[in-house]
C-alpha cells in the first residue's frame, strides 16, 4: 500500500460539522441496520473510502468482520481516535493500490463504479459489492440532486455482463446543527458553493441554542454480485 501525500478532504472544520450531524441524528444507525440485511457475519468485508467511519464502527460493534480504508490520513486518525479500533481503520488509495481480497466490498458515498473499469476491477477482489450513492441531499430533491442519479448507475449496471444487481432506496434524516448564522453561511459556502447561500439560508431553522439546516438524505443502495 502506498503512503502518498493525497489531498486531504477532511479538515478540522468539515470534521466538526460532520461529527455534530452524526451525533444529533440516527442516520448512521439506520443506514447500518439497512446494510445488515444484505451482509452476513460469515463474510469478510472491505470498506473503501470509509471517511470518519461511523457506519463501519457500528458494523464492527455488531460483530461484522470489516476492515475500513481511506486515503485521507485525517479521517483515519479521527476514526481510530474516536473508536479506539486502531487496527480496523487503515490507509489505502483505492485508485492505485491493490484491493485486499474479501467476500464483500462496501462503498459508502465513495468512488464511481462506471469509471476506469472500477466495477470489474473490484469484482476481482470480492464476489459482492454494496455501492451506496446519494440521490439528493439538502432540503428538497431539486435543490441538491446528484446529477442524473440513480438513473446513471441503473443504466450502467444494466449494460454490464456477468453480474446481478438490485437497488434498495433509502432515506433518513441527516440534518446539520450549526453554531451561528455565520457558521451556517460558511458551511453552505464550503459544502455547496458561495452562489448557493441564499437558496440554502431560506431553509435554515433557528433553534433554542443554535441553528439547524434540515437534510432528508435520499440514497440508493446497490447490491451487486457475480453471476454464478
Amino acid at each position: 500500500m502506498s503512503a502518498c501525500q493525497c489531498d486531504m478532504w477532511w479538515d478540522d472544520e468539515k470534521i466538526k460539522w460532520y461529527e455534530r450531524a452524526s451525533v444529533s441524528t440516527d442516520f448512521h444507525q439506520k443506514l447500518a441496520s439497512e446494510l445488515e440485511k444484505h451482509i452476513s457475519k460469515d463474510e469478510r468485508i472491505t470498506e473503501l473510502g470509509c471517511g470518519l467511519g461511523y457506519v463501519s464502527e457500528i458494523l464492527m460493534q455488531d460483530g461484522y468482520d470489516i476492515i475500513s480504508y481511506d486515503n485521507d490520513w485525517n479521517a483515519i486518525r479521527k476514526a481510530c481516535q474516536r473508536t479506539g479500533m486502531t487496527e480496523q481503520f487503515r490507509f489505502l488509495d483505492a485508485t492505485t493500490d491493490e484491493i485486499p481480497r474479501s467476500s464483500c466490498i462496501l462503498m459508502l458515498f465513495f468512488g464511481r463504479l462506471s469509471e476506469n473499469g472500477n466495477l470489474h476491477r473490484y469484482l476481482k477482489s470480492a464476489d459482492k459489492i454494496i455501492y451506496v450513492i446519494s440521490e439528493h441531499r439538502g432540503q428538497n430533491e431539486n435543490l441538491r440532486k446528484t446529477e442524473g442519479e440513480p438513473e446513471k448507475t441503473i443504466d450502467f449496471l444494466s449494460k454490464q455482463k456477468g453480474i446481478k444487481w438490485e437497488r434498495v432506496p433509502f432515506h433518513a434524516d441527516f440534518s446539520q446543527p450549526l453554531d451561528s448564522l455565520s457558521d451556517a453561511q460558511r458551511y453552505i459556502t464550503r459544502m455547496y458553493g458561495n452562489e448557493k447561500i441564499d437558496k440554502y439560508l431560506r431553509y435554515l431553522k433557528k433553534t433554542e441554542e443554535s441553528y439547524l439546516l434540515p437534510n432528508d438524505k435520499h440514497i440508493s443502495i446497490f447490491i451487486i454480485t457475480k453471476e454464478e
